[in-house]
């Protein structure tokens, strides 16, 4: 009887758009990610756990719900900039640092970030004053990508803001390549 209780509620949430706690939302993503083919580049994992689209939704609504999207707080991208926590780095330099995404969504993805945010939480919030800056991340994200051999090509995106399914308010590029990518995103190849 719980186990069909907890399948039922696995059920209900992977459709619904609400907002769901996060460690009760770790939880169920645990059962309902899935597993994703094996890889036996150097430069990646053997295999990786994609998260589903609905994870990145709620995870944006839930950053706009806590009001993070305007908040000086710490985000978890300063705590790797300090070195707080652990990230395989993949490039630091004095202005940006790359490291990879904990939940690849390619086969290799890694994000660039600056080394500090002044106010850049997200691209809409871009001034003048961060027209270099903008221009040393895009830089960056082509040097790591002929660094990481994605010479048949890559994709940039930047998620911005709540509709955009930002969930850490701090820029970041995602670079995603080293396999044929499709368009729009998430569709099986043709």
């Amino acid at each position: 009887r719980a186990l069909v209780c907890v399948c039922v509620f696995v059920c209900m949430y992977t459709h619904a758009r609400v907002y769901v706690p996060r460690l009760i939302r770790s939880s169920l993503n645990a059962a309902a990610n899935t597993r994703v083919g094996q890889r036996t580049s150097a430069r990646t994992t053997t295999t990786r756990t994609m998260a589903q689209p609905h994870d990145e939704v709620l995870a944006a609504q839930e950053a706009h719900l806590n009001g993070l999207a305007d908040s000086e707080e710490r985000t978890i991208f300063d705590k790797i900039v300090s070195k707080d926590i652990p990230a395989t780095i993949i490039y630091e330099d004095s202005l940006a640092l790359a490291f990879r995404d904990i939940n690849p969504q390619a086969k290799t993805h890694f994000l660039v970030i600056p080394k500090i945010r002044a106010g850049l939480t997200r691209l809409s919030k871009a001034t003048e004053e961060h027209k270099m800056l903008l221009g040393h991340l895009m830089y960056t994200a082509q040097l790591v990508a002929k660094q990481e051999k994605l010479d048949a090509g890559f994709r940039v995106v930047v998620n911005d803001g709540v509709e955009g399914c930002q969930s850490v308010y701090h820029l970041h590029l995602h670079v995603l390549g080293g396999e044929q990518l499709t368009w729009p995103p998430g569709c099986p190849p043709q």
